[in-house]
């Protein structure tokens, strides 16, 4: 997964169209983000990158470029 189908699956979880989220977006702007999303994106990374984001990361993301830089170090090329 790069960082675009990481995008494309946050878009999918959220249930918005293919490429709406680019990055800067704050989750708690989008009326989509609530905590069963919250939980959704954070299975998908553990499934995925299998990372496991502790209390203390979680309590920093506000954005949609924060969770990309959660997993951006496992991202393929």
């Amino acid at each position: 997964m790069n960082r675009t189908e990481f995008l494309i699956a946050i878009d999918d979880i959220l249930e918005l169209d293919e490429g709406t989220l680019k990055g800067p977006e704050i989750l708690a702007d989008l009326d989509e983000w609530d905590s069963l999303a919250f939980l959704s994106v954070i299975a998908m990374a553990d499934d995925e990158f299998d990372i496991v984001i502790e209390g203390e990361r979680l309590e920093k993301i506000q954005t949609v470029e924060d969770l990309v830089g959660l997993v951006s170090a496992n991202f393929s090329d």
